[in-house]
């Protein structure tokens, strides 16, 4: 059963949603602007990941999800 993004992050920093969506919105707000910046590697989606405290294959679901811009 998959789990959402938010869950996991709560399970993984024990904080509550609220905390953990701003925590999801200051690491895409980050690759946003290394986007911007034309300087986004893969390896900036790891450490997203790894500052989430999620596991490395959300990286690709990070990497795909639509800007909000979008």
């Amino acid at each position: 059963m998959a789990r959402n993004i938010i869950d996991l992050i709560c399970n993984s920093c024990s904080c509550g949603k609220e905390e953990a969506q701003e925590y999801l919105d200051d690491e895409i707000r980050n690759l946003q602007e290394l986007q911007e910046d034309n300087d986004l590697r893969c390896e900036d989606f790891e450490i997203a990941c790894s500052n989430l405290g999620l596991d490395q294959d959300w990286h690709c679901l990070l990497y795909t999800s639509p800007s909000p811009r979008d």
